[in-house]
């Protein structure tokens, strides 16, 4: 029996792959459904709200989709589920020259008195 918990990426029966971000009831009907943000691979369905209800949330609109549990078809691993690409490179403190900094106008304590 498939576990599935919050923030865990699952692939659908389908292939698409998507992070699990709702579980429980739903108002447009009935038994339990599970809210996917799906990886920038695979097209969604809305943003997490449906029929005016929200959800869940996503990074990207279109990437939301909901489905039975049943159609989840076995957990994968969370790169997979990768919404939003890599993070900007910034310089760090080498590369600013920040790392040479000394901390100035303080008196040395005396190693011995």
């Amino acid at each position: 029996d498939l576990v599935l918990k919050m923030n865990w990426t699952y692939e659908l029966d389908d292939g698409r792959i998507g992070t699990l971000k709702f579980m429980g009831a739903v108002e447009f009907a009935k038994g339990t459904w599970v809210g996917l943000e799906l990886s920038d691979d695979f097209k969604g369905k809305h943003n997490g709200t449906v029929e005016g209800t929200k959800y869940f949330s996503v990074l990207k609109k279109g990437q939301g989709i909901m489905v039975k549990s049943g159609k989840i078809k076995k957990r994968v691993a969370s790169k997979k589920g990768k919404v939003g690409g890599k993070a900007k490179y910034k310089k760090g403190a080498v590369d600013t020259g920040k790392a040479k900094w000394k901390q100035t106008g303080v008196k040395k304590a005396k190693a011995e008195y």
